[in-house]
């Protein structure tokens, strides 16, 4: 009993991020916006190519070689110059210091500084941010010179709503039912078999949203290392709930349900928010998420009823008669 406890205790130090992983998770999983690039033509589509990122909104310029492009600011002034020689910030301009492209504002004409020796460049771009409140769709457009003439970029925005919440409590609801019925029924070993297979779900469940999140074109280097952790530890305790002990399994399968909880707690943005940066279907994604929720918690309910019943049965005095026999 003893051995098992602490087996159960050290599972759920490493199911529990720690400084170091939290640190590193730097990668969005929801967004509220879209946007789009409308198709370019004539002699902007042989000088560029375009890229809108879905996780920040953030803009991509590629200059095609044998094409000059500067990209002018917020104030019409020349903020970004790409060529043959690269990308160049222009120090001097109020739209470099505000994206941060530029460490400061330099007062006086323009002041071209190499930025990148490649031909392309990403930045936050004011004119490419969200949409006042109750504005569901909206424009934008970056004016640019292409070889000297006069161009720009236009695209649209939108608001994407986030999904409805009741098919998500109707799978809470579901799971708490059947964690509720197997309390009610008072049998410990129904109390062992629900919190085993109820942890094996909310397994399944983590790992598939953590395998579809690091799969994502937007997973950052935190997204890819928490997603190792959480299918580490999620395959030892499946492990020992296929091959453990009753005990051993449901002691495992609560272990499985923290880690579940875990991971739906930090990431239940994707029931808020309208598209979810996975490469998952959306509503697919939300259901792990949501299962992960659900199924977990009812298998640490299970296994917390468990682990009280092995402590009661551990702490039972020894009877006196048993010392006369052995004597």
């Amino acid at each position: 009993m003893r051995c098992a406890a602490a087996g159960l205790v050290a599972a759920a130090a490493l199911a529990a991020p720690g400084t170091a992983a939290a640190h590193l998770r730097t990668g969005r999983v929801a967004v509220d916006y879209r946007a789009t690039v409308a198709p370019l033509h004539g002699p902007l589509a042989e000088a560029v190519e375009v890229r809108v990122y879905r996780a920040d909104l953030a803009l991509g310029l590629t200059a095609l070689p044998g094409h000059r492009v500067v990209v002018l600011g917020y104030l019409g002034e020349p903020f970004l110059r790409f060529g043959p020689g690269g990308v160049y910030v222009n120090e001097a301009s109020t739209t470099a210091a505000g994206t941060g492209l530029a460490p400061a504002l330099r007062p006086g004409a323009v002041h071209w500084v190499l930025r990148s020796s490649r031909a392309a460049a990403i930045w936050h771009d004011a004119r490419l941010r969200g949409l006042p409140h109750g504005v569901a769709r909206g424009s934008w457009s970056v004016p640019l010179l292409v070889d000297g003439r006069q161009a720009r970029l236009d695209g649209e925005i939108f608001r994407v709503d986030p999904p409805a919440g009741w098919p998500w409590l109707a799978i809470g609801a579901l799971f708490g039912a059947a964690a509720i019925l197997l309390l009610a029924l008072r049998s410990q070993r129904l109390y062992r078999v629900g919190a085993a297979l109820l942890g094996a779900v909310a397994a399944v469940a983590t790992l598939v949203w953590a395998g579809g999140l690091a799969a994502s074109s937007t997973a950052s280097g935190g997204i890819w290392y928490e997603a190792g952790n959480e299918a580490l530890v999620a395959f030892v305790c499946l492990a020992v709930v296929v091959l453990g002990s009753w005990n051993a399994r449901a002691l495992a399968g609560g272990v499985l349900g923290v880690l579940a909880i875990i991971v739906g707690l930090t990431n239940v943005g994707v029931l808020t928010h309208g598209i979810v940066l996975s490469a998952l279907p959306a509503q697919a994604a939300r259901t792990a998420v949501v299962v992960a929720l659900a199924a977990g918690t009812a298998a640490v309910v299970l296994g917390t009823a468990v682990f009280v019943d092995l402590l009661r049965h551990d702490e039972q005095p020894i009877p006196l008669d048993r010392f006369s026999t052995e004597a």
